[in-house]
């Protein structure tokens, strides 16, 4: 039997995958979410917007666990994530035919669960609507439906079906709450966002006076071992770690996290350990973010190159100026709007002001770079704390980039390609070896396993039936549901 020693099957690639009875093991949260939590479980319908690794799928899991415990009987809430293939490869009739299908029997499992009941598989809203308020009339309940992985970046068609559905869906009896991206989520032309639901946005603006607060109850509650070394430094204190480190990765949960796991390795924690710390996660995390999300972005993917190349050049003029800032004019962001959606949903830049006023005129979008990339391209890549305070306040005096910029003038920006598909999806199983662009990916054992049973490409592992994989020798539950994870973070993470 080989050695899967190197092969921790435990490990949580993010909170939808996370097993429930395991989750509070590996979730905490803070006053700030819990405030959210309870906004989610009020009546209403909720859009939850936030980037990649913000935090989306935690607040609405820990949501739904809260419901079935505290309001068992007046509530049945259902937690779904959208991550099937046929919502992302279809639009129009059939695009709700496999939602209809997909809720439905989602709702009957807990249903089933909860009070041995079956619940109707429906193939259209209207059939759908019915059971909803004919089960919510005769168990006396309120239904909440948390939707989870509604958009995703490469998708082109507008999602106009779901927010039809979720309209539609959500009554006196029935509540729709869904999780979305900044940018990158598109309402059709039926849907009214401000009026149709109410917008919450968990994104951590390092503007905000209780920022460092929120970061530093993190670290007590998740690394306490990172605190006692932070009192025992004589160079740094706790208020100062939560800031630099929450800002370094513009406020991103998923990242500070990574991020604290790397400095925890460290003996003691100053400004030496943070600078490497910093350096690492921009070489062997932010860089590689980009490398993971192009081939998910079927007819956007042609916008990679250019994407790495503006951001290069962001960063450059940001550090030469000792700004972590920088307003894009108006016509940059409609003629490369996408290219900066990939950037923000790679974390190398987060929105703080959708219209901000610019000193050389006219106006623009006002973002926030994270630190790790930029003290990369600082000169001598030292961080101090005269440098890292002038971060902190550059937000008066961002960098500018128009359209008449030299460098920005010379990056060419390539037409998408309308029609192409995710490519990741055909890219054979050997892309999700374990490296820094899948630092949880699979073994070369379990590859080769994969392989030599026939299942070659991704989108192989997804056809598949649970049976198919564990009939592989020594292949058993725990390595399914790495393989499974793994392969959604391919194609939606």
């Amino acid at each position: 039997m080989p050695d899967d020693s190197s092969d921790d099957t435990y490990l949580i690639l993010a909170a939808e995958e996370c097993p429930q009875d395991q989750f509070n093991d590996y979730h905490v949260f803070t006053k700030y979410e819990n405030s959210i939590v309870s906004k989610l479980v009020a009546h209403g319908p909720v859009l939850l917007r936030g980037g990649r690794g913000s935090g989306k799928s935690a607040l609405l899991i820990e949501s739904y666990l809260q419901m079935k415990e505290r309001f068992h009987g007046s509530i049945l809430p259902i937690y779904i994530s959208l991550r099937h293939l046929p919502l992302l490869k279809t639009d129009g009739a059939e695009y709700l035919s496999n939602f209809c299908q997909i809720l439905s029997r989602q709702i009957n499992s807990e249903t089933n669960k909860q009070y041995n009941i079956f619940f109707p598989v429906s193939r259209d809203v209207g059939s759908l609507l019915s059971s909803l308020e004919a089960y919510a009339i005769d168990k006396n309940q309120r239904v909440v439906l948390l939707f989870d992985d509604a958009a995703h970046i490469g998708r082109e068609r507008p999602l106009e079906e779901f927010f039809d559905v979720f309209r539609t869906i959500s009554t006196s009896r029935i509540s729709c709450k869904a999780s979305i991206y900044p940018g990158v989520t598109k309402f059709g032309l039926r849907f009214d966002v401000f009026n149709d639901a109410t917008v919450i946005d968990i994104s951590r603006d390092e503007r905000r006076d209780n920022f460092h607060e929120i970061f530093a109850e993190i670290l007590n509650k998740r690394f306490p071992s990172i605190v006692r070394k932070v009192r025992a430094s004589r160079r740094i204190d706790e208020t100062s770690f939560s800031q630099i480190m929450g800002r370094a990765v513009s406020g991103n949960l998923r990242s500070f996290v990574f991020a604290c796991n790397n400095i925890d390795e460290n003996d003691s924690v100053g400004f030496p350990e943070i600078t490497k710390c910093l350096v690492d996660l921009s070489s062997n995390y932010f860089w590689p973010l980009l490398e993971e999300v192009a081939p998910k972005l079927g007819s956007y993917e042609a916008l990679v190159s250019a994407a790495e190349d503006i951001a290069q050049s962001i960063f450059n003029s940001c550090a030469t100026r000792k700004t972590s800032y920088c307003i894009v004019h108006r016509d940059i962001m409609q003629r490369a709007s996408k290219i900066f959606e990939i950037l923000e949903y790679a974390g190398f830049i987060a929105r703080r002001d959708a219209s901000k006023a610019m000193k050389s005129g006219g106006r623009g979008v006002l973002f926030s770079m994270n630190l790790c990339n930029l003290l990369d391209v600082t000169p001598g890549k030292r961080l101090t704390s005269e440098l890292a305070d002038q971060w902190m306040r550059s937000f008066d005096d961002p960098y500018e980039l128009h359209s008449s910029n030299v460098d920005f003038k010379k990056i060419e920006i390539p037409e998408p390609t309308p029609g192409s598909g995710l490519s990741i999806l055909e890219k054979d199983v050997s892309t999700l070896r374990k490296s820094n662009i899948y630092p949880y990916g699979l073994t070369d054992d379990k590859i080769s396993r994969l392989m030599d049973a026939g299942i070659e490409t991704i989108i192989d592992i997804f056809e598949a039936s649970d049976k198919t994989i564990l009939d592989i020798p020594y292949i058993g539950n725990k390595h399914l549901e790495r393989i499974r994870a793994v392969a959604n973070q391919a194609v939606w993470m």
